[in-house]
C-alpha cells in the first residue's frame, strides 16, 4: 500500500465522520418534516419544489462543474504554482456567479412552466399545483448558494482540506429543521418555512468554509474570466457534460411526470426511499471517492499511471467493502428501519408498506451508484468527458423507457426498478470503456475482493432478515420488543460481517482496525 493510500484512510475517516453527522441530521430533518406534514398533498408539493433547484445544481455545483474544475485546477497548479491556481479559481467563481444568477432568474420567471414539466399531474389539483409553483420560486435562489458551496469544496478538496466541505451540509439540515420546527408555526402557509430554512442553511454552508479558504489563501473576490485560456479549457471540458446533464434533466422530468400521475403520497414514498439510499452512499462510499479525487487528478497531471492504477484499486475495493454490506443490510432491514423512523404522526402503516417496497427496489442501485461516482471522475482526470456523457445518455434513455414500462404495472416501485437497471447499465459501460485506457495497468479492479465482500454480505443479510421477522413493525417505535430487535440488528449484522472479514484477514478491514486502535488506544 502506497504512502498516499495510507494517508487516504485518515481523509476517509474525517470525511465519513462529518458526513455521518450530516446524514443523520438529514434523516432527522426528513423525520421532522414527515411527522409534521405527513405523506400527502403538501409534502408532495415540497418534494417537487426542492427537487427542481437540486436538479439544476448538478450543472453548476457538485456535478459537471466540479468534475471539470478540479482536474484543470490541479494542472494549473502544477504549471503555474499556487498563485496561478488561486487566480484560476477566482475566474471560475465569476463564471459560476453569472451562470447561476441567469438560471435562477429564468427559473423564477418560468417557474409555472418548469413545475408543469416536472409534475404535470399536479395541474389536476389547482391548490397543489399553485403551492408547488410558490415553493419553487422561493427555493430557486438556493442554486446560487449551493453552487458557491461547491466551488469552495472544489478548491479545498484540491488542496486536501476535507473537513469544512464535509461539514457544510450539516448547516443546511439545521436550517431546515429550524424552519420546520420553529418558523413554520408563525407562517400562514407553514410549508413555506422549509424554503426559508433551505436558504438560511445554504448561507451558513458558505460561511463555514470561509476560514478554510483563508487558510489556503484563496480569495473569494471574483475576477473577470473572458479571454482566459484555462477558462476556455474548462468550458471545452464542460461542454460535453452539459449535454449529458441536459439528458439527465429530461430523464428526471419524465420520471417525475410519471410519478405525479400516481395517487397522493407516491411522490413522498419515492423521495423517502431515495433519501435513505443517499444516506447510505454518503455515509459509506463517498468518503473514499472524495478522498481519492485530488490524488487521481495529481497523478494524471504527472502521468503517473502506475500509482493512479493503485489509487483506483484501493478506492474501489475500500468503497465496496463498506457499501455492499450496507446495501444488503438496508434491503434486509428495510421494514424495521422505516417503521422505527417514520411510523408516527401522519405517516400511516399503508405509507410504510409502499415505502418499504420502493426502498428495496432503490437499494439494488446503490453499488452501481458508488461505482459511477468513482469511475466518472477518472474519465475527467483523463480530460475525457465525451465517453461518460454518451454512456449516461444511453443509460438514462434506458431508465426512462424501463421506468415508463414498469411504472405502468407497479407505479413508483416500477420507476425505482427502472432507475436501478439504468444505473447498472451505466456502471458496467463505464467499467468496460475504462478498461480500454491503455495508460492504466489492467489490475486496477480487485474482483476477488469484491466477490468476497458480496458473499459475506449475503450471509449477513440472511441472518439480518431472519432476525427482523421477530418484530411487530406495524407498532413502530412504541413497541419495546421492536426496539430490542432493532438494536440487536444494528449490533449483530456488522459484527457478523466484519468478524468474517477479520477471520479472512482482509487487508482493508485490518487497516481500518489498526487506524482505530492507533487513534483511540495509544
Amino acid at each position: 500500500m502506497t504512502s498516499d493510500n495510507q494517508h487516504m484512510y485518515k481523509r476517509v475517516g474525517t470525511i465519513t465522520l462529518l458526513t455521518l453527522v450530516s446524514r443523520v441530521l438529514g434523516a432527522v430533518r426528513d423525520l421532522v418534516i414527515t411527522h409534521i406534514f405527513g405523506a400527502g398533498v403538501v409534502h408532495d408539493a415540497y418534494v417537487v419544489a426542492q427537487t427542481i433547484p437540486n436538479v439544476f445544481r448538478r450543472l453548476t455545483a457538485e456535478g459537471s462543474m466540479t468534475l471539470a474544475f478540479m482536474p484543470i485546477y490541479a494542472e494549473v497548479r502544477e504549471k503555474y504554482g499556487h498563485e496561478g491556481a488561486r487566480r484560476f479559481a477566482q475566474k471560475a467563481l465569476f463564471l459560476i456567479l453569472i451562470a447561476t444568477l441567469l438560471i435562477t432568474t429564468l427559473g423564477i420567471i418560468f417557474s409555472e412552466s418548469i413545475v408543469y414539466l416536472f409534475a404535470s399531474g399536479f395541474s389536476q389539483n389547482p391548490e397543489k399545483y399553485a403551492l408547488t409553483i410558490r415553493l419553487t420560486e422561493m427555493m430557486f435562489p438556493y442554486l446560487i448558494l449551493v453552487s458557491l458551496v461547491a466551488w469552495a469544496m472544489g478548491v479545498l478538496n484540491a488542496e486536501k482540506y476535507f473537513a469544512a466541505p464535509a461539514a457544510a451540509p450539516i448547516f443546511l439540515n439545521v436550517g431546515m429543521i429550524f424552519g420546520a420546527v420553529l418558523l413554520a408555526q408563525f407562517l400562514a402557509v407553514p410549508i413555506e418555512a422549509l424554503a426559508w430554512g433551505m436558504l438560511l442553511g445554504g448561507l451558513f454552508q458558505i460561511l463555514v468554509q470561509l476560514p478554510s479558504l483563508k487558510s489556503v489563501h484563496q480569495s473569494i473576490v471574483p475576477i473577470k474570466f473572458w479571454g482566459d485560456p484555462d477558462i476556455k479549457r474548462l468550458l471545452w471540458l464542460l461542454a460535453p457534460s452539459l449535454f449529458g446533464v441536459a439528458v439527465y434533466q429530461l430523464n428526471m422530468i419524465i420520471l417525475r411526470t410519471l410519478a405525479s400521475d400516481y395517487p397522493d403520497g407516491h411522490m413522498t414514498y419515492y423521495y423517502i426511499a431515495s433519501r435513505l439510499t443517499e444516506l447510505v452512499l454518503g455515509m459509506f462510499a463517498f468518503g473514499f471517492v472524495t478522498a481519492a479525487f485530488p490524488d487521481l487528478n495529481k497523478q494524471s497531471a504527472q502521468e503517473n499511471w502506475k500509482e493512479m492504477g493503485q489509487t483506483i484499486k484501493f478506492t474501489i475495493s475500500g468503497a465496496m467493502m463498506i457499501i455492499v454490506p450496507a446495501t444488503v443490510g438496508l434491503m434486509a432491514a428495510a421494514e424495521p428501519i422505516l417503521a422505527m423512523l417514520y411510523l408516527h404522526g401522519k405517516f400511516t402503516v399503508t405509507d410504510l408498506y409502499h415505502t418499504v417496497t420502493t426502498l428495496q427496489a432503490f437499494c439494488l442501485s446503490i453499488p452501481a451508484v458508488a461505482l459511477i461516482r468513482i469511475l466518472v471522475p477518472i474519465f475527467f482526470s483523463f480530460k475525457d468527458t465525451k465517453t461518460p456523457v454518451w454512456i449516461s445518455v444511453f443509460s438514462l434513455i434506458s431508465t426512462a423507457l424501463l421506468g415508463w414500462w414498469w411504472g405502468g404495472y407497479w407505479q413508483v416501485v416500477g420507476l425505482s426498478l427502472g432507475l436501478t437497471v439504468g444505473t447498472w447499465i451505466q456502471a458496467l459501460l463505464l467499467y468496460g470503456f475504462l478498461r480500454r485506457k491503455k495508460q492504466l495497468p489492467m489490475s486496477w479492479l480487485d474482483l476477488p475482493a469484491i466477490m468476497k465482500y458480496t458473499i459475506t454480505a449475503i450471509f449477513m443479510g440472511a441472518i439480518t432478515y431472519g432476525i427482523t421477522h421477530l418484530g411487530r413493525w406495524d407498532l413502530g417505535f412504541t413497541s419495546g420488543q421492536n426496539w430490542l430487535i432493532f438494536l440487536s440488528v444494528l449490533v449483530i449484522s456488522p459484527s457478523v460481517y466484519f468478524g468474517i472479514l477479520l477471520i479472512l484477514k482482509d487487508q482493508h478491514c485490518l487497516n481500518i482496525i489498526y487506524k482505530i486502535k492507533g487513534r483511540f488506544f495509544r
